[in-house]
């Protein structure tokens, strides 16, 4: 119960930014289900997605540090409210797409507008918190507030396309309509957040940018982001469609799958503060990183189909969770003149992992080699674990085991 009171003690600014965390994570998990869907629709193959989605990571990864930077001289708020209407405009412009190039150029909109919000949203929300407990925790109900809707609106996602009378191959252009719409309303809500407690930076010139230059313990991070994204875009992306193929599954089958899968995600977020403070980052991460690297290599072999549910409900939890424990205790450590440059940085290094992974993952699909792509996300998950534990845990703790009050008063203020 302490737990819950802490998190209702929480500061406005982050209460009022989760007020708007439902409609983003429905208007994703919509996202999620629908747009390969409404791409193989219209005749676009499983190369081509591959193609989108790889040249989308690519995009969002060029656009981070721009993003960050100009975070850091007109404020994370602007940037973010201007990175969700672009996300917005792309979303419809998926909706209303029924070519290949019309499908690539929401893509590259969409992943603009993403650099932007993921560069600027963990930066606010810890500017936000007045200590480091507060932004464990924040980060971590972010994730599962986000992930619990992510799940929802896959669901109705589901059902949305029969209600409208859609699917196959009219595509799914009304229910993405209402994914637009609800990252219009995130949108304009952020509009009201709170402004930030910091000096902006002043100057746009060289020498102000190459100023902001990232500590080598923050270029470490970065590399666990690389290996991570990299297991993430071989097997996530395409959720739907290997479920599709390889069961013949229709939309709602799928919708439910996927719906459960982000409830055990969102619960096992939820819980990862109360472990941490219990464990500690050490302990956690082992346990999650174990279930993980199981599951995920056990979906690659031939199971029962109740067997391969249950080892998939559980695999997407544990390595979305062991991902965000250790990238939330990296954004912890680092100073909060630094975190907008290290957001930027961590999302170049998650989307080329992510835009090799969904590359890959691409050819896979065509030789419906299903199997396979299980196998090598298990192998990239181990890997990601070997790099946290021996390049990047001893400078992690170093970091945290600075006290409170003296990563506080580095440049920073608090109410």
């Amino acid at each position: 119960m302490s737990y819950i009171r802490e998190l209702r003690q929480l500061p406005p600014g982050v209460r009022r930014f989760f007020m708007s965390e439902p409609f983003l994570g429905a208007a994703f998990g919509l996202f999620q289900l629908l747009f390969n869907l409404h791409m193989l629709a219209y005749g676009v193959t499983e190369v081509e997605i591959g193609t989108i989605l790889a040249a989308g990571t690519l995009m969002m990864a060029a656009a981070a540090v721009p993003a960050g930077l100009t975070a850091d001289r007109i404020g994370r708020k602007p940037v973010l409210v201007t990175g969700l209407l672009l996300i917005t405009a792309g979303h419809a412009a998926a909706a209303f797409g029924t070519t290949l190039a019309a499908f690539m150029g929401a893509q590259l909109l969409i992943s603009v507008g993403m650099a932007m919000m993921v560069s600027t949203e963990i930066p606010l929300l810890y500017n936000y918190c007045r200590n480091p407990r507060q932004q464990t925790q924040t980060y971590n109900l972010m994730f599962a507030l986000f992930t619990m809707f992510i799940g929802l609106g896959t669901l109705a996602g589901g059902y949305l396309p029969a209600l409208f009378g859609e699917g196959g191959g009219a595509g799914y252009q009304q229910t993405m309509l209402v994914m637009a719409a609800c990252t219009a309303v995130t949108a304009v809500s952020r509009m009201f957040l709170p402004a930030e407690t910091r000096e902006k930076q002043q100057g746009w010139g060289w020498s102000s940018i190459a100023s902001q230059r990232p500590s080598r313990n923050t270029m470490k991070y970065i590399g666990f982001s690389l290996i991570a994204g990299a297991a993430h875009g071989l097997l996530i992306p395409y959720y739907n469609v290997i479920l599709a193929f390889r069961f013949e599954w229709t939309d709602t089958m799928i919708a439910w799958l996927l719906t459960g899968t982000g409830v055990i995600a969102s619960l096992t977020a939820f819980a990862a503060p109360v472990l941490l403070d219990k464990w500690g980052v050490r302990k956690v991460s082992v346990v999650l990183l174990i279930q993980a690297v199981l599951t995920t290599f056990l979906l690659a072999t031939l199971l029962p189909l109740a067997v391969f549910l249950l080892f998939f409900l559980f695999r997407h939890g544990s390595f979305l969770t062991f991902v965000n424990v250790i990238e939330g205790k990296a954004m912890e450590a680092t100073k909060d003149s630094q975190r907008s440059l290290h957001a930027s940085l961590r999302m170049i290094g998650r989307n080329l992992g992510t835009a090799a992974g969904s590359y890959a993952a691409g050819f896979l699909l065509a030789a419906q080699a299903y199997g396979s792509i299980f196998l090598w996300t298990a192998v990239l998950i181990a890997a990601s674990g070997i790099y946290f534990y021996w390049v990047m845990l001893p400078s992690l703790e170093d970091d945290l085991s600075l006290s409170s009050a003296e990563r506080f008063n580095q440049g920073e203020k608090r109410k």
